[in-house]
Formats: structure tokens, sequence, C-alpha cells
């Protein structure tokens, strides 16, 4: 249990079935953060390996000790399968299958237009906090009077939310014009005295003005403003070579002067020693840090377990009001309101900027409806008296009350949880921030980019012979949306069993270390596997391979399999990576799919363009249709009564 996290499953017992693999890993120990009692096989050991384990297996089961459940809640099982349903033989059961056939390496290698895996196992960890929404979910149902016995998900359905608007945007009629050759990088920008730095900009005069600072004349920059705008949504930025070359010119406290003067955020991209020197003993723990914290209001037991209505739905008769934007808290949102509440999403006069912003899919962007769709849009200009009022009205009624403003900007407005909760003692009040609670933000902005450059993404998510960059997925705004609803989950949990609303944090950068947790604890008991000093160390082989015919992904994780691949591919079985791969290039992807499969060795084609997901047979039921325009991400659990 960490500080600032209530003990909701003191006296739980969470059992796993051999080697959990990560993502089951990862839901029993965010389950051991709300006090559940969970041993793995030892710290630091197996169970930190991302490897390709058997598909998770975990029992939730209350013991004499636990906290009081209504006649008949009992045992929850729970599954995190690789893939859904019976799985896919043939394919790799592992993070990099999953990556593969959703489509994660063709985004994340927009850049350089070429698809790219991601060193860090991000579609593990998000379905292990998908599979611990689910449990969560199950014991408010039970503690509601209804019995969810089944939890299943899978690594597949989190890597789907992971690509949410990319999805969306790729499956509109128009979609977005790819991008178009790379006539220099985008971010991080080197300076003279050798450092790597992320910036972010929220106008085009705050833009304008950093670069004429640093000497940049005044032609080029509306382009290159609207490359770097748009990556969010486009998942590749490039930047003039002149506005390289200008950051080169000068030094990290010159640039950091700049920025500060024409309201740019600058972060300095990190490494994982300086995190680790900076966590110290924390890194060793089995949360790292706590991926949120919860505050509980006085106990009410007059007030608890409010009476479940909406037939099949744990969260059915709840109200979320959601004043959210951009990725993060909108996600959270839909999450909930898959889970059976009603979300009432609070706009500012006008609608929400990603209303109209192209693509469009029918009637609204094709990004808005990813994170939007099935939610009531209210429009309340919340910076007038009388806006205040009427939302903190709605506040009243409501049961969760969610944002994502920036620190401080509730206070300011009269709407924090202190001025909420005397008229709603029963409300769960949610903060999605960037940076969370921490005593001093290392920059004004916290955008995605900027987290993960603080957060030493950049180390994991790249390999030892290639430079430490972000992603230019949006990882922790997407992580944070899924940490943001667990946490609800627990807070809406403990007020079942207290009567009393709560206060529940959480952040992009509590994002970044969830994402990173194995990874710091691996490299802070020595027991890093394929990763040195945290980065991943990577031959030919481990990489998507080029075919004939588009992109291979092989699993080969010891002699004996590299063998069969060699002997597959028509070499001696002491073949080196290099003249494999070479031999890969005489056939097309599929092709190698399937008769790799048959020589024993999982492979997958990997997948490049997202518009193909809805035919795509592995993934049927995992996507909904959206607005008869569009295609996203149906809900991520199946949850199974008796």
């Amino acid at each position: 249990m960490a500080d600032g996290v209530p003990p909701l499953l003191a006296g739980f017992q969470v059992s796993t079935h051999g080697d959990p693999g990560l993502p089951a890993r990862t839901c029993a120990e965010h389950l051991a953060v709300l006090g559940a009692r969970w041993l793995p096989d030892e710290p630091g050991g197996a169970g930190d390996r991302p490897g390709s384990a058997a598909d998770g297996e975990l029992t939730v089961a209350p013991g004499e000790r636990a906290a009081a459940l209504p006649p008949g809640a009992g045992e929850i099982e729970c599954a995190v399968r690789w893939f859904p349903g019976t799985g896919a033989p043939g394919l790799p059961q592992s993070e990099v299958g999953v990556q593969a056939v959703s489509g994660l390496m063709a985004v994340h290698g927009r850049d350089a237009r070429l698809p790219r895996r991601l060193g860090l196992e991000v579609a593990s960890v998000a379905a292990g906090i998908v599979a611990t929404q689910g449990i969560l979910a199950a014991l408010v149902a039970a503690s509601r009077g209804r019995a969810v016995r089944r939890v299943e998900t899978s690594v597949l359905h989190a890597a789907l939310l992971l690509l949410s608007h990319h999805l969306a945007i790729a499956t509109t009629p128009d979609g977005l014009a790819p991008p178009p050759p790379a006539a220099s990088a985008g971010p991080p920008l080197r300076t003279a005295d050798g450092h790597l730095v992320e910036i972010e900009a929220l106008g085009f005069g705050a833009w304008m003005g950093f670069w004429r600072r640093l000497g940049v004349e005044r032609e080029g920059l509306d382009e290159s403003w609207s490359a770097f705008v748009h990556r969010y949504l486009t998942a590749a930025c490039t930047l003039p070579p002149s506005l390289h070359r200008a950051a080169g010119r000068h030094s990290l406290a010159e640039i950091r002067r700049a920025a500060g003067a024409c309201g740019l955020a600058v972060c300095r991209v990190r490494t994982y020693p300086e995190l680790v020197a900076e966590l110290g003993d924390a890194a060793t723990g089995p949360e790292v840090c706590a991926p949120w914290t919860i505050r509980p209001g006085a106990a009410r037991p007059d007030l608890a377990r409010a009476p479940a209505q909406g037939a099949g739905a744990p969260l059915g008769g709840m109200r979320v009001v959601e004043v959210t934007s951009r990725l993060q808290g909108p996600l959270a949102g839909l999450l909930l309101g898959m889970l059976g509440a009603e979300v009432v999403k609070v706009e500012p006069p006008g609608g929400d900027f990603g209303r109209h912003s192209p693509p469009l899919a029918g009637r609204l962007g094709a990004a808005y409806l990813a994170y939007n769709r099935a939610k009531r849009v209210v429009e309340i200009d919340y910076k007038d008296p009388a806006g205040r009022a009427r939302l903190a009205d709605l506040a009243a009624g409501a049961d969760v009350f969610l944002h994502n403003w920036r620190s401080g900007r509730a206070e300011e407005l009269g709407l924090d949880w202190d001025d909420l909760a005397p008229r709603n003692p029963r409300l769960v009040w949610a903060h999605a921030s960037g940076w969370g609670r921490i005593a001093e933000e290392p920059c004004p902005i916290a955008g995605d980019f900027l987290v993960q450059a603080h957060g030493a993404c950049g180390d994991g998510l790249n390999p030892t012979d290639e430079p430490p960059f972000p992603s230019r997925l949006t990882l922790l705004d997407a992580t944070g949306g899924l940490l943001a609803c667990e946490g609800i989950l627990a807070g809406l949990l403990q007020r079942e069993r207290s009567g009393a609303g709560c206060r529940v944090d959480t952040s992009l950068l509590a994002g970044a270390m969830a994402l990173q947790g194995h990874v710091l604890r691996a490299m802070a008991f020595g027991r890093e596997r394929g990763r040195r000093l945290g980065r991943p160390v990577w031959g030919p082989l481990d990489r998507p391979v080029r075919t004939a015919a588009g992109w291979l992904a092989v699993e080969v994780e010891d002699e004996a399999a590299r063998a069969r691949l060699a002997e597959a591919c028509g070499l001696g079985a002491g073949a080196d990576a290099a003249a494999v791969a070479e031999r890969l290039r005489a056939r097309p992807a599929a092709e190698w799919e399937a008769r790799l499969a048959a020589a024993g060795v999982p492979a997958a084609a990997v997948r490049g363009d997202l518009a193909e997901l809805p035919a795509e047979p592995r993934a049927a039921g995992l996507l909904e249709r959206v607005e008869d325009a569009c295609w996203a991400p149906a809900p991520p659990w199946r949850l199974v009564e008796g």
C-alpha cells in the first residue's frame, strides 16, 4: 500500500498462476497499492521480465478480514490474454506480436517513414491497468448488490485504446494525408552544450516569438507551426533545418530564457540514471510511485451503498460531470461511460475546439468522437460567476466530478474538492493533471511530449544504438486517462464502503512512471534482461524486418528459436541474424507469417494501415462503428455475472 492511498482492499488476497507476465503483474501490483496481499516470486525477479509468458490469470478473493461486502459477493477471476477469445495461433504471444498486429509500430514509426518497435512494453502495462479497472468495477458492482464473477480483457484491446484517435482518423472517408518526405528531424532539439530538449507552445505567437529570439527569420515559421501543432493528430513532425541550426547555436540556459520570455515551454530530455537517482529508494518499491492518490472525506455510514440502477452495468445510475479537453480526461470519462455511467461533458460556449477539427467523421471531428462519443454535452461559461454557480449545481447532483485544469485553477474558480464536498459529501472529485502534486513543476505546460522528456521515456523507448527521444504517440495522455479512470473507480469503491466521497489525483507523470516501473525496478535490483541501464539492447531480428512486401516481426528468444528460424528461411541452423534478415527480403510478410508459423517460429506481418483494422479477423469485436462514419475501440472488458 502506498502513501496517500487508503487500504481499500486490506484483507483481500491476489493469486497469480505461474509466471504472470507483465500484464497480469501490473494488475496485481496496482491492487497491492490498494492494500491487497500479493506475494510475487521475488522482488525484481522473473516477474519483472516483459517476456512472452502465458496468458495471465488472477483471482481476487476476500479473506476473513476483508472490508465488508454484501451477501453472495465472493472471489473475482480475471483473465488478461495477449489476443482475445481463443487467441491468435502462430503469432508472437507477446508485446512484440501485439505491437505489430495493432498498428502501434506503424504509428510510432511515422516520423521515420517505417515501422518502429516501441522499447517500452506500453500495451502490456496498459492491459494491466484495464484489467484493474475491470476488477474495481466488479467490486463496485458487488458493493451495490451485483455479482460480477469474471473479468476478461486482452493486450490487443489495450493497444487499440492507445491508438484511439489515430484509428478514428484513419477510418474516416478523408483521413489525413500521409506526412511528406522528411526534410529534417522533428523535436527534440539539440542545444549548443549538447542537451536534447522537447518544446511545447500553445499558440502561434509564442512559437514565432521564441524562434525570432533565436535569430530565425519569419519566413517558414507559419508552415513549421502547422506541422508542429498537428503532431498530436498525425504522430509525425519535421522541422526545417534552420530551426535545428538555430537551437544548436544556443545553450540550454539561453533557450530556457527565450522560452520563458515568450510563453513557450522547454523540457530537457532526461536519462534513466538521472531518474533512478532522483527516485532513490522509491525506485525499488512495487509501485515506483502510486499511480494516483486518494483523500477520503469523513466516513458517512448513513450514505453508503446507494442502490444500483441501470441493468447490467457496474456504474448504472451514476452521473459523471466531466470538464476536460484534449485526450487524458476525455478518455477517462469515456471509459466510465462504457461501464454504465451517464457522462455530462461540460464545454465552453461554442463547444470544444476539437468538435470541428478535421478530418471530420460526419458532423464532428474524428479525434473528438474517439473520446467523446455517447456523452451528453452542455455548454457553460464557467469563467462567469453565473456559469460557475451552474457548474457547482451540476457537481452537487453528480457522483463524479472530473477535470484536467492546470494546477491551482480549480481553487481559483471555487470548484476545488474543499468547495464542492460540503454540498455533496458523496462526490468523487478527480483531477487528471499533467505534473501531479509535486513540489516544483519542471515547466509551466504539461504536454505529453514534455512529460515523456522529463520522465526519461526516451531511454526506455529507444535501443542503445539510437538517440533517446519521446514517441510521437500520445502515450502518456492515453496512460494518464487509463489511470484516471482506475483511480476514480477506486474512489467510487471507497465511497460505496464508507458513504463518503473523496479526492482523486493522478497525472501524466504518474503515467510515465506506470509505463516504466518494471524497467526501473530491474535497474535498481541489477536484474536487467535485454536492457542495459534501462535501454533495450536489440539486434537485427528484434526490430521489424523488411520483406519483399511489408515488414515482419519475429520472436526469437533463445538459440533454439533462432535455429528454427534460420532453417525455415532455407539457411543452416548457425546462420547469423544479418543473413536471416537478408533472406526474409525474398518473400512478402504475409507469406512469411504463415510459413514461419508452420515451422514453430512466431511471426506477425506488421500492420501498416490502421484503416484495415475493422476487417481484421483478429480484431473482431474489439472495434465499434461511430456515427456511421469512423471506427473506435469498443469497451475493453467482458464482465461475466453469476
